[in-house]
């Protein structure tokens, strides 16, 4: 999630290449060390010569390394919120992936390397290691706590919305400003979620609207947080208002209730103040960037192979009915943005007319290639090409188009949880419930791929994977 204001986002922005230069100041030391011991003690003495000259390998050593260390940092989202770091979790983080990444640079560069003995290994691998772990977390944590230091100093804040009631806050509004000044958090205003006529000022924080006009407070104040502090009475109210601010894309803490402590959602604070995070995303950065990388790689693979497949299915709908082999469709993916899914054409040629349609069992609209076609799923075979330029996911929630999406959320506002993420040309909806053909087989459909969001794993992929791979095998895609 980025900051909405330009001046936060320039911020961000100029912080994150701080320190993307330092991580590859630190693996290009790294290697330099690295590289000058074996030129310097392993060798000499291996080849019995006082010295040995540097090639020009060492350059690509060194690009490759500083690359790959880079993309390593990338991939488990240590370039994300560059200014929200907790130096602590900086550490940890740090630490294990710069064990995995010397063990893996490891095995794969330095053990078929020539060595005078066992022991010259130990050498290399550890002042390899100890460079790249020592560098790495000192240079994050001095460039962590400058970040911090402007934050004291009030070089930049994250403007912030109070939402809740007045007897809630009043007690807490210390520990809340407390809170706000040690992680950079400016109250720009409060919201009462009361229709109690009470818009006076709270210790200083003016009200700025009531529950109803939460969205236009948020966007003309460049709101980035909210801290949401109801009483235990009132949570059941949450969902809606979790979803407004999930539509604004606003980070949000939450006062917890009873089960909220138990569960360990709390997190420790150092000020005393017991809150929840709502993560909007729900995977790490880890998952994610994994998840996209075995999309553009079986996206790929796909394309290539299945090209001969691609020709014969082209020739046969144009054959069977007249028309263009491939179906756009506009259709909504992550964030509820529009994009066009690709299909082979199933269907007579204009077969929807002005009104969009479902499909339904014995259409009179699909072709007789169409049946087969839909019967092994051999029509969504295009949409590897919105996998791969990123429309798309292999596994997620089925995409649906603007008219039937705003029917669902009239009826399912949770419905809005489906855009966290990329559409797939599979889903666990589709394995377990299959086609809908109306509104309320939607709805029911939609259950299963929430609990699919909420708990996105690769093994759980490989699952609705399998099941896909087992229903096109039984021909029950219809």
């Amino acid at each position: 999630m980025s900051p909405r204001g330009k001046s936060l986002l320039a911020i961000q922005r100029r912080w994150r290449w701080v320190y993307i230069g330092w991580d590859a100041t630190t693996a290009s030391l790294a290697y330099l060390m690295l590289y000058s011991f074996r030129k310097t003690a392993i060798e000499p003495s291996l080849f019995g010569i006082d010295h040995l000259l540097w090639g020009n390998k060492f350059y690509i050593g060194i690009f490759a390394t500083t690359l790959l260390w880079l993309a390593s940092l990338w991939l488990v989202g240590m370039y994300n919120n560059p200014l929200r770091k907790s130096r602590l979790k900086e550490m940890g983080r740090i630490v294990q992936v710069g064990i995995v990444f010397v063990l893996g640079y490891f095995l794969a560069f330095l053990l078929d390397d020539y060595v005078g003995s066992t022991l010259d290994y130990f050498h290399i691998g550890g002042r390899f290691a100890a460079a790249i772990l020592l560098l790495s977390l000192g240079g994050r944590i001095f460039i962590a706590s400058l970040i911090r230091r402007q934050i004291r100093n009030k070089r930049f804040a994250f403007p912030t919305l109070l939402i809740g009631t007045r007897d809630f806050i009043e007690p807490k509004i210390q520990d809340i400003k407390r809170h706000g000044q040690a992680s950079g958090e400016v109250f720009v205003g409060w919201v009462n979620v009361l229709d109690d006529g009470d818009y006076a000022a709270l210790d200083g924080i003016p009200m700025v609207s009531s529950i109803d006009g939460v969205s236009e407070s948020f966007l003309s104040l460049d709101v980035e947080d909210c801290i949401v502090a109801l009483p235990e009475n009132m949570h059941g109210s949450l969902s809606s208002l979790i979803l407004v601010l999930e539509q604004l894309e606003s980070r949000i803490f939450m006062f917890p209730d009873t089960y909220g402590i138990l569960s360990g959602q709390v997190q420790m604070d150092d000020h005393g103040l017991p809150l929840v995070e709502w993560h909007l995303n729900p995977m790490t950065a880890f998952q994610a960037h994994t998840k996209r990388l075995v999309d553009v790689t079986i996206s790929t693979l796909a394309l290539i192979v299945c090209a001969p497949l691609y020709l014969l299915l082209a020739l046969c709908v144009k054959w069977s009915s007249k028309g263009g082999a491939l179906y756009r469709q506009e259709r909504l993916g992550l964030q509820s943005k529009p994009f066009f899914i690709i299909k082979f054409r199933s269907m007579l040629q204009d077969a929807e007319g002005l009104k969009p349609l479902l499909s339904k069992d014995d259409d009179p609209r699909i072709t007789s290639v169409g049946k087969v076609m839909r019967k092994y799923r051999l029509d969504e075979l295009p949409q590897f090409w919105n996998i791969l330029v990123g429309d798309m996911s292999l596994v997620g929630p089925r995409p649906e188009r603007r008219y039937f999406a705003q029917q669902i959320l009239q009826r399912a506002p949770q419905y809005q949880h489906i855009y966290k993420v990329r559409p797939g040309l599979t889903s666990w909806g589709m394995v377990r419930f299959g086609y809908a053909s109306q509104v309320d087989e939607m709805i029911k459909r939609m259950e299963y791929d929430l609990i699919y969001i909420e708990n996105i794993t690769f093994f759980n992929d490989l699952k609705v994977v399998i099941y896909t791979i087992w229903t096109i095998l039984k021909g029950r895609g219809l």
